[in-house]
């Protein structure tokens, strides 16, 4: 047992035996003190009615403060519980995250996920994990062979994960740069703050997507769906925006004149 609750025990201990000695000693005399018209006999018995009533009511106390000391250990005991929950989903999920197959890896991100969602102490953990898991396995390697259908299931996952935002801070940036996201359907994507400086977004459909904040500089962006996205304050510096789909719903940084882009009437 710690000292401090050791001694919380012991003062605690003092104090009712110092209560018991006045309510079983001195109190009740002094209670009843020493009223006319009493006799020994009648004196005797009013002191042990009040020191019956004293008993009663520092037992009821007593009774009240147990009720009370066994509500605060079982409410520490359910938050070591559930803080014990908390590691246990959090490590077993990091070594999810490097299993073999896929399945077992996207079901690591889902498990990170609903992890941040429900103790906010691991949010800024999980945005740095899922972020980082993303650049290790979709990094953007020139010359590399497409990957037919986009990225892989569980880069995928992550990417979906981050885009519902339950993991990230207020002002938190997502590192992305040069990940490779070719053809992924990045559809209605609201990432604040993120990075995807030297990314390869080859036909990426990023349709309605919030990129206001983005930082795209030198990332690839040819024949990318970009119709209904907000790039209104996005850095777009040495981007290739050739063959890119917009409309009139696209948005633009101001005075952005976007390079071999198919203008589409509005969808």
């Amino acid at each position: 047992m710690p000292p401090r609750r050791k001694a919380g025990f012991a003062a605690a201990a003092v104090v009712v035996a110092v209560l018991v000695v006045l309510c079983v000693g001195f109190a009740p005399s002094w209670l009843v003190g020493h009223a006319p018209g009493l006799g020994a006999a009648d004196r005797l018995k009013a002191v042990n009615d009040v020191r019956a009533t004293l008993l009663q009511a520092l037992g009821g106390l007593l009774a009240l403060a147990g009720v009370g000391l066994g509500a605060v250990l079982t409410s520490r005991q359910l938050l070591l519980n559930r803080e014990s929950r908390s590691i246990d989903l959090f490590t077993k999920a990091i070594d999810q995250l490097g299993a073999e197959r896929e399945p077992t890896r996207q079901g690591a991100v889902y498990a990170l996920e609903q992890l941040a969602e429900l103790d906010s102490r691991y949010r800024g953990h999980v945005h740095a994990l899922l972020t980082s898991f993303i650049c290790s396995r979709a990094p953007w390697v020139p010359g590399t062979t497409r990957r037919e259908g986009g990225p892989a299931g569980d880069v995928a996952a992550a990417i979906a994960a981050l885009g519902r935002g339950g993991m990230i801070e207020p002002g938190a940036a997502s590192e992305l740069e040069r990940v490779d996201l070719r053809d992924a359907d990045l559809t209605g994507l609201v990432i604040p703050r993120v990075c995807f400086a030297g990314a390869n977004l080859e036909g990426a459909v990023l349709r309605n997507a919030s990129l206001a904040g983005a930082t795209l500089t030198g990332a690839l962006l040819r024949d990318a769906d970009l119709r209904g996205a907000d790039l209104s304050a996005a850095d777009l510096a040495d981007a290739d925006l050739t063959g890119v789909l917009a409309d009139a719903t696209t948005r633009w940084p101001d005075g952005f004149t976007p390079p071999g882009a198919q203008q589409l009437p509005r969808t």
